[in-house]
């Protein structure tokens, strides 16, 4: 089968952009063509296809003025046409489009695709139902939400060709709460995973702390540092954080005031394996709704019990190895408690993360995507709202 794996960008190097570049390298493996079609970055490959910048993103004011970029993204992810097209695919001929994060692509785009081939889109934010896929504006009252309503059944009629991968039915049954039409979209869930070496992890270490993936404040790396700050000089303990980000500098400035926070950089899957090694505790505060958290599906394979913001409690979890949270005085106090846990009451939380890791089997992952390729491509009829 040929397939056309359509992504934004890989200028951010996230979940998404791991996930789209395993299954990519696992579908090959197994006989299929992929090829991956994005905007143009620094860390795209050199088997990457480049589509066509759109007209929106082209205003010669927007690098002069943030503000303007921003409407000129969002207006041009609902109503510019150009950029992505079926030519950029033509060549390729694909069987199948496998979309991932289309803003900066547009919707309009996505739609002439899904006219042309069979199209799919994994889920891996809530950019359905906000501009901002974090939700953040979604939470800023009722006047906006009516906007959003207004932008999100535009995005669904848009994508009425679209079969969607749900990660989990936690994140289809949020999209369907805030946007009621798009329970009408052909979809099913595709229990997302992770690509990682089978090994036998060492033991955690409880009072070795790890955060990892972007450093922004949804992601809540500024209440991460800030609870910190507040224990370091209660606890004997280190709080690693490893990734790339705006709040980069917010990070190295921490580093310099407090000894016990390591500040790891971006790392690579061996530098990421090492640094889980050291590890004992994930600390997952996002402050918004996550699709799944492949950085909690790593460290359950790891057998890393998480510390986890109440609102982004990772789904693969079961509660026997996530702890929670609701505020910055609430993280502070997990932090206290996770670094003096009673060894065997630790033994049990890193068995159960364990147990819930093995649950995450990549091949089956995999396994499942095809099929899911497959009764696409067959034109075979696709579930509707609620599996």
């Amino acid at each position: 089968m040929r397939i056309a794996m359509v992504h934004s960008s890989f200028a951010t190097r996230g979940g998404a952009e791991r996930y789209i570049r395993d299954l990519s390298r696992d579908l090959a493996s197994r006989g299929h063509d992929v090829r991956v079609f994005c905007r143009d970055s620094a860390q795209r490959e050199p088997g990457d296809r480049v589509v066509g910048t759109r007209l929106s993103a082209r205003i010669p004011a927007q690098r002069r003025l943030p503000a303007l970029r921003k409407v000129a993204t969002h207006l041009g992810d609902l109503a510019d046409p150009t950029g992505l097209a079926p030519r950029d695919l033509a060549d390729f001929r694909p069987d199948l489009v496998h979309v991932h994060n289309w803003q900066g692509l547009g919707v309009l785009p996505v739609a002439r695709l899904a006219r042309r081939y069979p199209t799919c889109h994994t889920v891996h934010d809530y950019a359905i139902c906000d501009p901002n896929n974090a939700l953040t504006h979604w939470e800023r009252g009722q006047p906006l939400r009516g906007l959003l309503r207004l932008r999100s059944a535009w995005v669904v009629r848009r994508l009425r060709s679209v079969t969607l991968l749900w990660p989990t039915g936690r994140t289809r049954d949020i999209v369907h709460s805030r946007v009621p039409g798009s329970s009408r979209l052909s979809g099913r869930v595709v229990p997302l995973a992770v690509r990682m070496p089978v090994r036998q992890w060492p033991a955690g270490r409880p009072a070795v702390f790890l955060h990892l993936g972007a450093l922004s404040r949804h992601k809540g790396t500024d209440m991460l540092l800030d609870a910190w700050r507040s224990v370091a000089g209660e606890i004997d303990a280190t709080l690693l954080v490893a990734g790339d980000g705006p709040q980069r500098r917010e990070v190295e400035a921490a580093v310099r005031d407090c000894p016990s926070i390591r500040y790891l950089g971006y790392l690579d899957e061996p530098a990421k394996e090492r640094a889980m090694s050291e590890a004992g505790w994930l600390v997952f505060p996002s402050q918004c709704p996550e699709t799944f958290g492949i950085s909690c599906a790593e460290a359950l394979v790891a057998g890393r019990p998480i510390i986890a913001a109440e609102r982004s409690r990772p789904a693969m979890a079961s509660d026997t190895s996530v702890v929670t949270f609701h505020d910055r005085e609430g993280l502070s106090q997990m932090l206290r408690w996770a670094a003096r846990i009673p060894s065997d009451r630790y033994r049990k939380m890193s068995a159960s993360a364990g147990a819930d890791g093995r649950r995450l089997d990549w091949e089956d992952h995999v396994a499942e995507v095809v099929r899911a390729y497959e009764t696409l491509a067959a034109g075979s009829p696709t579930e509707r709202g609620t599996p």
